[in-house]
């Protein structure tokens, strides 16, 4: 891991600019506090209030999956 400041509870990481693709680009400094690396899948909620979206990495939502689908009580926790 590269040394640097610590990000730990840094809320800004930069801007990104959407392309006439419709593609954006991931600031440097969080791509390397997640180790997001090329290839890697991000799945893409959108926010209930229109406000933006949230990334989350993919390979961590197979980990969710996999707890939910191995508790038999996850659905009566929901109420």
């Amino acid at each position: 891991m590269k040394k640097g400041k610590c990000m730990k509870d840094v809320m800004v990481y930069g801007l990104s600019t959407v392309s006439d693709k419709g593609q954006i680009a991931i600031p440097v400094v969080i791509r390397r506090e997640l180790d997001l690396k090329k290839g890697d899948k991000l799945l893409i909620i959108k926010r209930s209030d229109n406000a933006g979206f949230t990334f989350i990495k993919l390979d961590l939502m197979d980990k969710l999956m996999d707890k939910i689908r191995s508790d038999e009580k996850f659905f009566e926790k929901l109420g």
